[in-house]
């Protein structure tokens, strides 16, 4: 996991792939034409009992923050049970477990790279009731 502010992202292009492309596409205001999957995501945050864990195998969930705030817990996937696949052949599952691990605040300005096996909940709130947050979730594929 990395967590830092989104004006450092290009600084991580050694272990982050594409991290200068992802700035560069920043820096323009627009994800199209990207060469991986950008999902712009507007949503509430959640009480704890409405959020759950997924892991990826193959990808790096990298998550920019624009607006609004969550808080992000992360584990080794091994401290979970699997369940389900995720819908339409996306890489990865969800996992069962309550949060625990590392409470990681994203805020607008900040980004977060979750990498495969790094087990992530996210959507939860920061100060006790829903409020929104935007985001892009770039989908960083990684050779396995």
């Amino acid at each position: 996991m990395i967590i830092d502010t989104i004006d450092r992202l290009s600084l991580y292009e050694s272990i982050l792939p594409q991290a200068k492309t992802v700035a560069a596409l920043l820096e323009a205001g627009n994800p199209d034409g990207a060469p991986f999957e950008v999902r712009i995501k507007e949503y509430d945050t959640k009480p704890d009992s409405k959020r759950r864990f997924e892991v990826h195998a193959h990808t790096i969930d990298l998550m920019i923050a624009f607006s609004g705030e969550e808080i992000i817990h992360v584990c080794p996937q091994q401290a979970l049970d699997p369940a389900e696949p995720l819908p339409n052949g996306a890489d990865g599952r969800k996992m069962n477990g309550g949060p625990q691990g590392s409470a990681v605040l994203l805020r607008a300005g900040t980004f977060v790279a979750l990498y495969p096996g790094e087990a992530h909940m996210v959507g939860g709130q920061t100060a006790g009731c829903a409020a929104p947050i935007r985001k892009w979730v770039v989908k960083l594929p990684v050779n396995p």
